[in-house]
């Protein structure tokens, strides 16, 4: 939290909140919501170009950086090249991958800015030749200092802000079981079970008694109308 938030590697940081998320396979990762000061806000292409990026990085100018995009930010392979992967649902990826080419950045006020994609640059990834559709957005400085997968997107409207503090909020994976005990009469709905997967490492997580969320600002919702 500390590089986006008070070191301002995105910009000044007013308000953020996050909770840790544990996976099924057990690994956990962080849902982080920023807001920046009105100056720093990525109101035009050129901003969210400087901090934002959908391309695969030089291997010749930065080397290291093109390791770890190609190692931890490259969706896939999936589609028609892998129509088995795990994203893949009715035959499309959950995730809308491959993304299309972009010669620019362009801001869309919908939902997130649709990055610059340019055709140029290939690699192999996991045994397929991939392109610069197949990148998750990141942000240079963050994964040259954690050589980890963090994945950064630009909110410029409304509707992905409250998208984004929904699914910060929406709770634990649980999993609905019905137990069956022959011709034992007792039912209790059918004995109805909301069963929860705690993983060794989220388990851990808690005995060691880390933080699970955390958020800079509190919000009290009144009762109160104004006029008109």
């Amino acid at each position: 939290m500390d590089e986006p938030t008070v070191y301002g590697a995105l910009g000044k940081s007013i308000a953020q909140v996050y909770t840790i998320e544990f996976q099924k396979s057990g690994l956990s990762h962080a849902h982080i919501l920023i807001v920046l000061r009105a100056a720093d806000k990525f109101s035009t292409s050129e901003q969210t170009d400087k901090f934002v990026r959908a391309e695969i990085p030089s291997s010749i100018e930065n080397l290291r950086l093109h390791g770890i995009v190609t190692k931890c930010l490259m969706h896939g392979p999936c589609g028609i090249d892998n129509p088995g992967a795990p994203c893949m649902e009715a035959g499309q990826c959950k995730k809308m991958f491959p993304k299309e080419f972009r010669t620019e950045t362009t801001m869309n006020v919908s939902v997130y800015p649709l990055y610059r994609r340019c055709p140029s640059d290939t690699t192999f990834v996991r045994g397929r030749e991939m392109d610069n559709r197949f990148v998750v957005p990141y942000n240079p400085y963050m994964l040259l200092k954690y050589d980890a997968p963090i994945n950064v997107e630009v909110c410029t409207s409304l509707s992905a802000v409250k998208y984004i503090y929904k699914y910060i909020y929406k709770g634990f994976d649980c999993a609905n079981m019905v137990l069956s005990a022959g011709q034992v009469q007792y039912n209790e709905i059918e004995n109805y079970i909301d069963a929860r997967y705690v993983s060794a490492p989220e388990a851990m997580w808690r005995f060691l008694g880390s933080h699970m969320h955390d958020r800079s600002r509190a919000v009290m919702r009144l009762p109160v109308h104004l006029p008109n």
